[in-house]
């Protein structure tokens, strides 16, 4: 006998329904609610992450100023970026509610102190927590409340060996190397004491910041007229960084069409001109800057030609250059290697001179503060010489 189950299973499916529709409701609120607070904390993040490069860059700028003028650039920074469309959810936080947090070191967490270090990395946290409302989950009791949404953004220096000009400036070895560039120290005696010079102007190197020089600089060794700032015996201060440039590579380094970051502490010198390429790789450089002003000789550079580059605004920093600091002590000849003992900042004044025979790249000598683009290496973030700001791990956080 053939049994008609059909009558009794009426309903089944409008009790399943009503079961499982709060859970149904439930995943969608959860899923919709927690992707709003992914969202907004995502725009918080940013946020903070924009406020701290800021304050980092303005703290490193300038250290002597101290925090007050950094925390003012991150707070306005940070006003710019909650103002901004899409971000109508910030408009709550304010700058004042911000606490910044000062360090001269990243791991540990320190002290800082302007007026003895020389940079500095900054922590940003959002005290006042942004409150975000779920909608769909608010059905349930539990749920109820506003979530919080923390953030915390460390920003800070990182040095690096890349972007480097295949020029070296040869440094004062006597027989130590003066490296700080925040005084005025005419050598390094034997004992490891700073001997101070009499004219009041900071060097490091051996080279007086505001220097105007070339970086080309031709030398005989048999010439009793070398400077002691040069190469010797068919060098022209010209390097080979990766042991294998031609012309073509050194113009592509250059005017920044190739990077090539510097392995271990030596330099190979590079023997002869190879004028043509670096002419046109510094033309090059020089005409890719924002800002094209030639400070040509003869000129007192009062102020110098880097301070009216800065000051005019107008500069992406194209014509400043990474420049090796080695030790040229004794004879080089043809391809040798000596050794790297810093890098410092040059600022490129005007294009390539060539008149008759005569060849220069003529260059300031900036020191030590000064920023470089390009590529770094986290394995080797040694502060000596340019650095760049980057954002770093925040301790707690997994989105800084």
């Amino acid at each position: 006998m053939k049994i008609n189950c059909s009558k009794k299973q009426r309903g089944v499916v409008v009790v399943v329904v009503t079961i499982a529709l709060p859970v149904l409701l439930l995943i969608m609120g959860l899923a919709l609610d927690f992707g709003h607070v992914f969202v907004n904390k995502t725009r918080l993040q940013n946020a903070l992450d924009a406020t701290a490069l800021s304050a980092a860059i303005a703290i490193n700028k300038n250290i002597k100023n101290g925090t007050g003028p950094a925390t003012d650039a991150g707070k306005a920074t940070f006003n710019k970026f909650i103002a901004g469309s899409g971000n109508d959810e910030l408009a709550g936080l304010a700058a004042n509610d911000l606490v910044f947090d000062y360090s001269r070191t990243l791991n540990p967490w320190g002290s800082f102190n302007a007026a003895a270090d020389s940079f500095a990395f900054v922590r940003v946290t959002s005290t006042n927590m942004l409150n975000v409302t779920p909608v769909l989950i608010r059905i349930f009791n539990q749920f109820s409340n506003d979530m919080s949404v923390p953030a915390i953004a460390t920003a800070g220096p990182v040095g690096q060996n890349c972007s480097l000009t295949p020029f070296v400036m040869c440094a004062m070895m006597t027989p130590s190397v003066d490296k700080n560039c925040d005084d005025d120290t005419i050598k390094i005696d034997a004992s490891g004491h700073a001997v101070l010079g009499t004219d009041g102007i900071n060097d490091c190197y051996g080279y007086n910041l505001g220097q105007i020089r070339s970086l080309v600089i031709a030398c005989n060794g048999s010439n009793s007229n070398c400077p002691a700032n040069s190469l010797e015996s068919g060098n022209y201060n010209l390097l080979d960084l990766d042991g294998s440039q031609g012309g073509k590579d050194i113009r592509d380094i250059l005017q920044g069409t190739t990077n090539v970051c510097l392995q271990g502490n030596t330099l190979n010198t590079k023997p002869g001109w190879t004028w043509g390429n670096v002419k046109q790789g510094i033309d090059n450089r020089f005409a890719s800057d924002n800002q094209q002003t030639p400070y040509p000789l003869p000129n007192n550079y009062s102020p110098s030609p880097y301070n009216q580059y800065i000051t005019s605004g107008l500069g992406n920093n194209r014509r400043v250059m990474a420049t090796p600091i080695g030790d040229c002590t004794g004879l080089q000849n043809g391809n040798s290697t000596i050794p790297r003992v810093g890098t410092a900042c040059t600022f490129l004044t005007e294009k390539a001179i060539q008149q008759g025979s005569a060849k220069q790249i003529m260059v300031e000598f900036t020191g030590e503060s000064c920023q470089q683009n390009g590529v770094w290496d986290p394995n080797n973030p040694v502060l000596n010489g340019p650095y760049k700001i980057v954002l770093y791990k925040s301790p707690g956080s997994v989105d800084s």
